[in-house]
């Protein structure tokens, strides 16, 4: 996403002019805790998208954390959603019995991940934030990603599993093992 983001914003700089709002922002390095990583440096347009659609306007009938878990199990569904159309893109003659025909595909580890990080969160928000606390401030951007970490299997085996990388291998540099 980051090479989609920096492309798209040197062809519009260069052709039209124009200065874009970054997609990411150093998530990894720059969060002082799991809410910044989400709301404020990871896919920023994604996050704009959902805060406008869903968690504003179920604000104003319910409490910050419905509206917050809407909006993760909203990503949760869209990630689930393009998952499965990757996979039956990609495999759409695949044979009956193997894991990538579309008939095959088991859905939820998405719903799962996205429903992990909002209850991740949610614990930052009862005892406060990370960089808040007596934590050394090196620290603070390992102990982010190691709420994610142990659980990214959730996230990122569907897309692997699906092949969605293999549309990208034409246009960015890819490692792969060498036999």
């Amino acid at each position: 996403m980051a090479y989609g983001d920096a492309y798209f914003s040197l062809i519009a700089n260069a052709i039209f002019g124009l200065k874009t709002a970054k997609m990411m922002d150093n998530p990894v390095l720059k969060s002082k805790s799991i809410a910044e990583f989400w709301g404020r440096r990871w896919n920023y347009l994604f996050h704009c998208v959902l805060k406008r659609g869903i968690y504003k306007p179920m604000r104003k009938y319910t409490a910050a954390a419905v509206a917050s878990l809407a909006v993760f199990l909203a990503s949760g569904i869209i990630h689930e959603w393009l998952n499965y159309s990757v996979q039956v893109y990609h495999h759409a003659e695949a044979p009956k019995d193997s894991i990538y025909n579309p008939d095959n595909i088991i859905l939820g580890s998405n719903m799962a991940f996205f429903a992990w990080q909002f209850f991740v969160m949610s614990i930052e928000k009862s005892f406060g934030e990370i960089s808040s606390a007596k934590v050394p401030q090196q620290l603070v951007p390992f102990l982010v990603i190691m709420t994610s970490l142990p659980l990214a299997f959730w996230f990122a085996e569907p897309y692997f599993q699906g092949r969605f990388f293999w549309d990208y291998e034409g246009i960015l540099p890819t490692v792969i093992k060498m036999d």
